[in-house]
């Protein structure tokens, strides 16, 4: 077999090749935290809120679901910076991702931090973080109380866990608000009610999932401080996750990395104290450590499901939205025509009302009677004034013309008198006429015997020519 000739491979399909990406990414992005300023924010009828999120050089798309609206105490608002908390989703049908957004923090770590300081510099002043005054924990406790939230995944979580542990061990819970405004002296009315029980418990838990700094805030509060400092019963703090650090950590007893921690440190584990009880009881605990490993798979089993039904519930959202987002947009588009049409259509009806055409041709008319009235007003005294002016020019024109009409009459006249013919017979001269009637003008125009007519001032004779006598000249 030649080696040097390539596998050949069956390409992957658009489908199969977005499914990889699909899982690697969501699997990889579970759980994210992005710090950004919102842009192009819409909150369409649907309650979902879709915007992006944009700092110097990127940007990502982004989305609420309704469900996850309506939890939100800090509502985005366009161009300011937020902390987004959630995780990455992928589109298939068209190969895009964005974030689905479950929590949003206002930016302030800086300012938070610089407070966070200094309380901790006063509570540890007044003695609260004193390792002298912290009470040692029980070893074999038979009463837990646990304070925190009874919605909280974190109650969850420490029930598990201590389902786990003997089976005698009895829990109460103290319920607490644990974020906002008004869960520290919640928290402290909580930490108090336990110490007014008649059977009071050996061991305090006071836990709370992970969260923004903002989020962990009402546990660095000085009323929380206080009472932490002040109890009665030892104090197990599991606040956030393990990177989170509150002031609660610096007061409790002890201070434990997660909830679930918490109730680990608490009380010894069976298998720890199986090793002291008698054979039939050792049994006993090793089949209720094996249902307590099913049922931790089982849990397990059922976080995955629940996050594969999260998954396609978050798809069928997705989907719906744009479906519903292309619906609205025809149906807002198909309205615009129809109004941009009946607005049209209103407009020609407008124009064509025969009133409104009279009322216009009414107007048009008293407009132009009112520029004639201002033309006679100021056109018509100054058309009369040149008026009379062309008038006098013309009469002077007149006169002058008639003058030098005058002069040249008389020059032709005196012409004309001086060219008259009848003159000139008064002074003795003749006309002279041939046959035809053609004045004789040269004697060698005439021959002997031609006959002529001479016409002289006083009357006419004809005659014939005797004799022609040229001038010596004329030859």
């Amino acid at each position: 077999m030649d080696s040097s000739k390539p596998m050949h491979k069956t390409p992957l399909s658009i489908t199969e090749l977005t499914a990889r990406i699909k899982q690697t990414l969501e699997q990889g992005f579970s759980h994210i935290e992005v710090k950004g300023e919102i842009s192009r924010l819409t909150k369409p009828s649907s309650g979902h809120l879709y915007f992006t999120i944009k700092d110097s050089h990127a940007s990502i798309s982004a989305v609420v679901w309704r469900s996850a609206a309506l939890r939100l105490k800090t509502l985005p608002k366009e161009g300011q910076e937020f902390i987004f908390n959630g995780h990455l989703s992928l589109y298939e049908a068209r190969g895009t991702y964005q974030i689905i957004v479950t929590q949003i923090s206002p930016v302030g770590a800086g300012q938070l931090a610089a407070e966070f300081e200094r309380r901790k510099a006063l509570f540890a002043e007044r003695g609260w973080f004193s390792n002298e005054n912290k009470k040692p924990i029980p070893a074999l406790p038979q009463h837990i109380g646990i304070v925190t939230s009874a919605t909280a995944a974190a109650f969850e979580d420490v029930k598990k866990v201590l389902a786990t542990r003997p089976a005698w061990l009895k829990k109460t819970l103290s319920p607490a608000i644990v974020q906002g405004e008004q869960a520290p002296q919640s928290i402290a009315n909580a930490i108090a009610a336990l110490q007014q029980l008649n059977d009071t418990p050996d061991i305090i838990l006071l836990v709370r999932g992970g969260g923004s700094m903002e989020d962990l805030w009402c546990f660095n509060d000085e009323a929380v401080i206080k009472a932490i400092a002040k109890s009665d019963i030892p104090i197990i703090s599991g606040v956030g996750h393990e990177i989170d650090t509150t002031l609660a950590d610096f007061a409790a007893d002890l201070r434990a990395a997660t909830p679930s921690n918490a109730a680990e440190l608490c009380c010894a584990s069976r298998q720890h104290l199986r090793q002291n009880m008698p054979q039939p009881q050792r049994l006993k605990y090793t089949l209720t450590s094996m249902f307590g490993r099913l049922q931790q798979k089982l849990h397990i089993q059922q976080q995955g499901l629940k996050h594969h039904q999260q998954r396609n519930l978050d798809q069928s959202l997705q989907q719906s939205a744009m479906l519903q987002q292309r619906l609205t947009s025809s149906f807002q588009s198909s309205l615009g025509q129809w109004q941009q049409r009946r607005h049209d259509q209103h407009q020609t009806l407008i124009s064509l009302e025969p009133g409104r055409q009279l009322r216009q041709k009414q107007q048009q008319l008293h407009t132009l009677q009112e520029r004639l009235a201002a033309c006679r007003l100021k056109v018509l005294p100054e058309k009369l004034h040149h008026l009379e002016a062309y008038q006098q020019r013309l009469a002077q024109h007149w006169q002058s013309s008639l003058q030098a009409l005058r002069y040249k009459l008389q020059l032709h006249r005196e012409t004309l008198h001086a060219l008259d013919p009848t003159h000139v017979l008064q002074r003795g001269y003749s006309l002279n006429y041939d046959a035809s009637g053609k004045l004789i003008t040269h004697a060698q125009s005439m021959q002997q015997g031609d006959a002529m007519h001479i016409h002289f001032q006083d009357g006419s004779i004809d005659t014939r020519v005797e004799k022609i006598q040229l001038n010596p000249t004329s030859e």
